[in-house]
């Protein structure tokens, strides 16, 4: 292929603005020692305050997390997510290993090895804005799956290629429930696995959806969820989005013109081609939303407008569609952030705008000079119903995801992620840091 995509939101798993490196206000030190802590030999939980959605989060009681949950710029932003959060437990993928840690006190819980020489045990270190690397695992109630590229030794006469590596663990004991490496290519020379971007899209009862992509090498498999078996393959293909039954990616394989992309659905369980939507396009993104609509960013081949389009996943029929206001390059449109009920909101040009992510209607937008309010200065998260981030004063602030009222101004911190247990971020140094809901 021609091109180097991106084709999951810098969102995917990262925050909107900050994922993409703009700078956020720096997070408060420490009011205290490490908190949490348990006499020895005892095995209970620290009780624990939650709150769903939590608006304010306790900055005396915050615990270190591994170096490996995030990347931070030299100003202190998070860059790129390599964690999960769900509920109190931080699941990480790392070059070498997935593991698991409790946010409330920093302990890990279980690290489980990935076997295989990492074709990337670099990504993501150093304080530099980098869009490669491993995508924060997916997690289940029975699976916790991630994947990292592998570059395999030769065998003798038998010559090296790099591999998807993909590992599935029990979420509770990290106990391996099965390793697949996919060979990307036979190529051994025109692909090192170096500055790849691999992820999982998908988890269900049919199968086990995984992507790697490094400039002209896209590859997507589905594996079995009970035995790791390969089930299909698709290359020129990095899968974006899973919807039902039906996987939805960027496909660079357009017989028309080799310069083109377009989004191509793929039955999940057998990998065979549903539909496709926004053909003759120079660069498509599918963006994380509600599982009832498909969501991407779309830029014309022929005008180079950038689209904000919402599609029905049983159809491919495109349901509602609004341009954007940027119009240079592959994300041009904005940034998006899905609250993981019933909300998509997105940044263009200074112009923030929810609308519903099962309908694709517009909800609301600011700025609102009637009612004299103004959009945040950047979000980097949006969950159960709340979109945080910071005032164009960099205060911490959360939203009404439904309604774009102030929900607080009190927070605390600006986070990276969130759960009824707590929040994550980055502290005043740019290391990662955890701190339990206050309210």
């Amino acid at each position: 292929m021609r091109r180097t995509l991106i084709t999951v939101a810098c969102l995917g798993v990262l925050a909107a603005t900050a994922a993409c490196g703009e700078t956020v206000p720096q997070l408060p030190t420490d009011l205290g020692g490490p908190v949490g802590q348990q006499p020895p030999g005892s095995s209970a939980q620290p009780e624990a305050v939650t709150a769903d959605p939590p608006l304010a989060f306790d900055i005396g009681k915050g615990v270190s997390l591994p170096k490996t949950s995030l990347q931070a710029n030299m100003g202190g932003s998070v860059t790129s997510k390599f964690m999960t959060l769900r509920d109190r437990t931080g699941y990480i993928i790392a070059p070498e290993s997935l593991s698991a840690v409790d946010v409330l006190t920093g302990g890990e819980k279980w690290n489980t090895k990935i076997e295989g020489p990492p074709a990337d045990p670099n990504a993501h270190k150093g304080p530099f804005v980098e869009q490669s690397g491993p995508r924060p695992p997916l997690v289940t109630d029975k699976l916790a799956v991630g994947a990292v590229p592998l570059r395999m030794p030769e065998q003798g006469t038998t010559p090296g290629y790099v591999a998807l590596a993909v590992i599935a663990v029990n979420p509770e004991t990290g106990a391996k429930a099965w390793q697949t490496n996919a060979k990307i290519t036979d190529d051994q020379y025109g692909i090192s696995g170096g500055r790849s971007v691999t992820h999982v899209v998908g988890v269900t009862d049919k199968a086990v959806v995984a992507s790697f992509a490094q400039s002209d090498h896209q590859l997507t498999v589905g594996l079995d969820p009970a035995t790791g078996k390969q089930l299909w393959e698709r290359k020129d293909y990095d899968a974006g989005s899973l919807n039902g039954d039906v996987v939805v990616g960027v496909d660079s394989n357009v017989a028309e013109n080799s310069s083109m992309v377009q989004a191509t659905a793929l039955d999940v369980a057998t990998g065979q081609q549903k539909w496709v939507a926004a053909a003759k396009s120079s660069a498509v993104e599918i963006l994380q939303g509600d599982p009832a609509m498909v969501v991407l960013k779309a830029s014309e081949y022929s005008s180079g407008h950038a689209f904000l389009k919402f599609v029905d996943p049983a159809s491919g029929a495109e349901k509602f569609s609004a341009e954007g206001t940027r119009n240079l390059g592959p994300d041009s449109y904005g940034d998006c952030l899905y609250d993981e009920q019933s909300v998509l909101a997105c940044t263009d040009s200074g112009v923030l705008t929810a609308y519903d992510a099962k309908a694709g209607t517009k909800l609301w937008s600011l700025p609102d000079q009637a009612a004299n309010r103004v959009p945040p200065g950047g979000l980097t998260v949006a969950w159960h119903g709340a979109l945080y981030g910071y005032t164009s004063g960099k205060q911490p602030i959360v939203l009404d995801a439904k309604t774009g009222k102030d929900l607080s101004t009190s927070v605390g911190f600006v986070p990276a992620w969130v759960s009824k247990y707590g929040a994550a971020g980055v502290d005043k140094e740019g290391s990662p840091k955890a701190y339990p809901v206050k309210k």
